[in-house]
């Protein structure tokens, strides 16, 4: 195995990866993109500059690109290395990510990028079928996927209604992600919350269920777009546990990770819009408080970099988790200091809002309007979803806590 890789931020060289004699990770920009006029940095964590980052500065970015957990440990059995060995996975996923950035090794450049393989309804079954022994597809030839997270799921190209695997560095344009095991209809609940969400005007992008010989969650990627010609590129972004240096295995706050004052902090000082993300910001803490979303932690949200700078980006990776026994109820990032949804009441609001540096009487208004519009929303949303997917037991588990958690908010502030 090389011991540099590349790094193609969309199909422009930027910088290389390397182990240094320690195998630490060295991450060093091009002279050639430096002296771009139009270059960005990779990560707001990792601005622009000809002096090396070193392993404490470069790895949380680049190890953010890589699957958690379960998948991370399946993913190096399959390809014979150590599941602490990011460099050794990288090398081997790096060619699809999240957002415009890629890692090939030496020797291997980007190809052109439109090299799909289509999938059969029996191929499509078979390669969702073999994702829990066979993640991500890892160590098929042409096939460099990597998305972050614990959750099995594989990059796709959808082209006519039929589904393709990309290969050769080929961008993918949606990520399908099938049933949890032990988990009842994850699917249904990801896609109806998902759904609901978008009807209550967050920016999320389009999601489905979609069946094959089993339902699987279908969701179109936002870091992705078509250009003049019809061709299919990558838009950069980066979640914020990349943006605030943070390594995954510190993405939960009682671990570390960031806390809501440090994202709304983000926001204020990199943001080209800070006041319009800060209101849906603080419009999402209080959905995922009533939704039941208790894994909402900083690699559930991520910034998009357009020609004006970095934004933030529609959401993703909302499930009612509360419906499930044997999950924490604790929230991933508190609230004025409480992380119990029970717990919350409104002095805990008000010391959210010191933290976060927004009137308290603001944010005690959102989190009651939301409180009273989130009921009569999911209860029609629940109708169209049933008449488009069938009825699904979850979602009635979900509009429960839905009901719960709002008569809870209400009666703390009062109403």
């Amino acid at each position: 195995m090389d011991e540099t890789l590349n790094v193609f931020l969309h199909h422009f060289p930027v910088g290389k990866l390397r182990l240094d004699d320690r195998r630490r990770f060295v991450f060093q920009y091009d002279t050639c993109w430096l002296e771009n006029p139009e270059a960005i940095p990779l990560s707001l964590s990792l601005p622009l500059r000809t002096q090396p980052y070193k392993d404490d500065a470069s790895r949380p970015f680049f190890s953010n690109l890589l699957p958690e957990a379960g998948i991370r440990h399946a993913v190096a059995r399959k390809l014979g290395v150590s599941e602490q060995n990011d460099f050794a996975l990288l090398w081997a996923l790096g060619g699809e990510c999240a957002g415009a950035v890629f890692l090939l090794p030496e020797g291997h450049p980007p190809d052109g990028g439109n090299d799909y393989v289509p999938l059969n309804e029996d191929a499509l079954h078979s390669t969702i079928a073999s994702l829990p022994k066979h993640p991500l597809l890892a160590g098929d030839e042409g096939i460099r996927l990597s998305l972050a997270g614990a959750q099995n799921k594989l990059p796709v190209y959808i082209k006519n209604n039929m589904i393709h695997l990309p290969k050769s560095g080929s961008p993918s344009s949606h990520i399908i992600k099938p049933p949890i095991r032990d988990l009842e209809g994850t699917v249904e609940n990801e896609a109806f919350c998902m759904t609901l969400a978008g009807h209550m005007g967050f920016p999320i992008p389009r999601v489905i269920v979609r069946s094959n010989k089993e339902s699987f969650y279908l969701i179109e990627r936002y870091d992705r777009a078509t250009d003049p010609d019809g061709n299919l590129v990558r838009i950069h972004q980066e979640d914020f546990c990349q943006a605030l240096g943070v390594a995954p295995d510190q993405k939960y706050e009682n671990e570390g990770g960031p806390s809501l004052k440090m994202c709304f902090g983000l926001l204020k000082e990199r943001s080209i819009r800070p006041a319009a993300d800060i209101k849906v910001l603080l419009n999402w803490v209080a959905f995922n408080l009533l939704v039941g979303n208790a894994d909402a932690h900083a690699k559930n949200i991520a910034l998009i970099f357009t020609g004006s700078g970095p934004q933030l980006a529609p959401f993703y990776d909302i499930i009612c988790t509360a419906v499930y026994e044997g999950l924490t109820d604790k929230m991933a990032m508190r609230i004025g200091g409480e992380n119990r949804p029970k717990w919350i009441q409104a002095r805990h609001m008000e010391r959210f809002s010191q933290e976060v540096g927004i009137k308290s009487r603001m944010v005690l208004s959102v989190f009651r309007g939301m409180a009273e519009a989130i009921v009569p929303a999911s209860e029609r949303v629940a109708v169209t979803f049933q008449e488009a997917y069938g009825v699904a037991p979850v979602i009635q588990k979900v509009l429960s806590v839905i009901q719960k958690r709002s008569q809870g908010v209400l009666l703390t502030l009062g109403h």
